[in-house]
């Protein structure tokens, strides 16, 4: 377990404030959706901006989700809440996130809700997501979820080292408050990405 620390960071939005304490662990960001069998509900992809990046550089991620069903769904056009970090290791070894809160001028799952967009079937939403240079870990990759109480539970990523880095994502976006189930809130489908951080 890691030393606690306090910072600041910007979510999408500028909508983060104070974050709080965080502590170092192997874990995933949040639980994986169940495999399925045939095509995934919701397909996505990820990409790199570029293959490699200096330490300290900003990170650009760009994940496609695209809708199979036959029927209109939402989905997110933000990371936040939605994206999830099934795996990140730098030259093979596990890297371990670390863990805090971030606290909001406005609602979080507020937010969350009004990023949602209709999509048609066979129909698609892009979204970026970007390193924070000075998270209170370093450089890292964030993702985040509902914390219940108006804020969000945060994990960030380490990229703060040379290496070859590979990341799989998940799209599983939580339950929000007015908004019914529908079977684009999660898929079973992976996003899988290299790229080499590269030392200054």
């Amino acid at each position: 377990m890691g030393v606690p620390r306090v910072g600041t960071a910007a979510l999408a939005g500028g909508l983060a404030l104070l974050l709080m304490a965080t502590t170092v662990g192997c874990r995933r960001s949040r639980p994986s959706p169940a495999p399925s069998g045939g095509t995934a509900t919701v397909g996505l992809t990820v990409s790199a901006a570029q293959p490699s990046y200096r330490v300290g550089e900003q990170i650009t991620l760009r994940l496609k989700l695209v809708n199979n069903r036959d029927a209109e769904c939402q989905l997110s056009r933000v990371p936040d809440g939605a994206v999830t970090v099934m795996s990140l290791t730098r030259d093979g070894t596990a890297v371990a996130p670390a863990v805090g809160g971030a606290a909001y001028y406005r609602d979080f799952t507020a937010y969350l809700v009004e990023n949602l967009v209709r999509v048609p079937p066979r129909g698609s939403v892009e979204l970026v997501l970007g390193s924070d240079p000075q998270s209170p870990v370093g450089p890292a990759l964030m993702t985040s979820a509902p914390d219940g109480r108006g804020g969000a539970a945060v994990t960030w990523w380490p990229v703060d080292q040379p290496g070859a880095y590979r990341l799989v994502l998940g799209y599983l976006r939580a339950p929000l408050r007015g908004v019914p189930a529908d079977a684009c809130a999660a898929t079973a489908e992976q996003g899988a990405v290299e790229f080499e951080v590269k030392g200054g």
